[in-house]
């Protein structure tokens, strides 16, 4: 489940990120492939998901995409998003309404921490951590848009050696 960006946030999120590559090994996500996740559902039939997703009501809301941060924290680096501001507790209540549909379900263990983010890059090994750190500092307050979030998707990810590919197999209109 994820919450699709648009081309132009994209695209700011995507050139912000190219700098990180001097910091370590990481492996970047590709610029069509940023988007904010939801909910990650593994292999899963669809149909169900649909039927149960179909049910959920949302006005559409504003999401302002700013600042850079890392999981699980500056001591241990494995992952760099940017997050959201205004927003983010929509996204959350979003994510909590499809967590509640997907428990009828009974197939879906329950996020623990759910954070709205979008993933940038995946780090295997930082070389100059103190300049990442210094990175996400600086890029703390970095406005990379906003946009009206009118709809979820349900997304299906093929896996190659090239990285993952995307295809939308629902959208689901607030």
């Amino acid at each position: 489940m994820a919450v699709n960006v648009p081309k132009e946030v994209k695209t700011r999120l995507f050139e912000a990120a190219q700098p990180l590559k001097r910091f370590g090994q990481m492996k970047m996500v590709e610029e069509e492939n940023v988007h904010f996740t939801l909910k990650f559902l593994g292999d899963a039939e669809p149909e169900p998901i649909i039927k149960v997703l179909s049910k959920i009501k949302v006005k559409p809301f504003e999401v302002s995409v700013k600042g850079i941060g890392v999981f699980p924290n500056t001591s241990y680096i494995r992952v760099i998003w940017a997050g959201c501001e205004k927003g983010a507790d929509d996204i959350v209540a979003l994510h909590d309404k499809v967590e509640d549909a997907l428990k009828t379900l009974q197939v879906f263990e329950k996020d623990r921490d759910f954070h709205p983010h979008a993933t940038l890059a995946r780090v295997s090994f930082p070389r100059d951590k103190e300049g990442l750190i210094k990175f996400f500092e600086d890029s703390q307050d970095t406005d990379f848009g906003s946009f009206e979030l009118k709809s979820f998707e349900l997304m299906k990810s093929d896996l190659s050696r090239g990285g993952p590919t995307y295809e939308v197999v629902k959208s689901f209109k607030l």
